[in-house]
């Protein structure tokens, strides 16, 4: 049996994550910044789950987290940093505070999670951190930048961490969902006030207030946590780093990937004029 910490558990992949890990047999320290959204799942399983407020613009409220969780399970085998929100803006009409609470909260308090949890890790000379990032983080798309831009970050930070802490026996995953039906296109979705007459044209593509969310998603995210709970449980075979989620992400990828290779191929020649003869 394995301890888990997972952040964002209110609804979404978060929460299909924590209800598949529980579902499992799993003690799950499952956490949200309202915790009468999760409270059911104490009432469910209520030796394995521990219900806990998060805030992670709030370090304190991070390390009692972590904390109360070595407390009651004596560990923390899996640290699953989930918790965010998207924000929609051209680069040039973002806003300063709007992105660096962006970054906060999907780049720089998931490092600082790893950061408090990795001393019991390398204790316990084993651990599993697993970041869910994006397809964003794969290439930037229109008005969606700064997302880009912290979950990219966040894989290179954690291609960095892998490095460093593989002979110690924590491994590391990055999960790149596609378009999933949570609140993401929702209440999770933040946009700029600023506005650029230029950018109009553009509008009806990125800006909050024109886009309308049908729920005609792919991604189930019940699914999507049950997928990514069976892949570190099963032990069938070695986990990916990279683990593409849903079949949108999965041709997202292929596309930009491909690309990507033959624009190398196509500029080459030219590539290697730098170098020292």
């Amino acid at each position: 049996m394995k301890t888990w910490l997972i952040t964002g558990c209110s609804s979404g992949l978060g929460r299909g994550i924590a209800e598949a890990a529980l579902e499992h047999g799993e003690n799950v320290a499952v956490t949200a910044r309202n915790v009468e959204q999760i409270k059911e799942l104490a009432e469910q399983y209520p030796v394995q789950a521990q219900i806990l407020r998060l805030d992670l613009n709030d370090r304190e409220s991070m390390k009692n987290v972590v904390d109360s969780t070595i407390k009651v399970f004596g560990g923390i085998d899996v640290l699953v940093n989930n918790a965010g929100h998207g924000y929609r803006a051209a680069v040039e009409e973002s806003e300063p505070e709007k992105v660096k609470e962006l970054f906060d909260t999907i780049f720089f308090a998931p490092a600082e999670l790893m950061k408090m949890v990795l001393p019991v890790m390398r204790a316990q000379k084993s651990g599993l951190i697993v970041n869910v990032t994006s397809i964003g983080a794969v290439r930037g798309a229109l008005g969606n930048g700064y997302y880009s831009a912290a979950k990219g970050a966040l894989e290179l930070l954690t291609e960095a961490l892998t490095k460093e802490t593989e002979h110690l026996g924590i491994r590391t995953m990055l999960v790149e969902p596609g378009a999933f039906r949570t609140n993401f296109y929702g209440k999770g979705l933040r946009g700029t006030e600023s506005r650029i007459s230029d950018y109009d044209v553009l509008a009806d593509q990125y800006r909050k207030e024109n886009l309308v969310n049908h729920r005609d998603q792919l991604g189930d995210p019940m699914k999507g946590g049950e997928v990514i709970v069976d892949t570190i449980l099963s032990g069938k075979r070695k986990m990916p780093f990279r683990l593409l989620l849903g079949s949108d992400s999965v041709r997202t990828a292929q596309n930009v990937l491909k690309d990507r290779l033959q624009e190398i191929e196509n500029w080459m020649d030219v590539s290697r004029r730098s170098d020292y003869r």
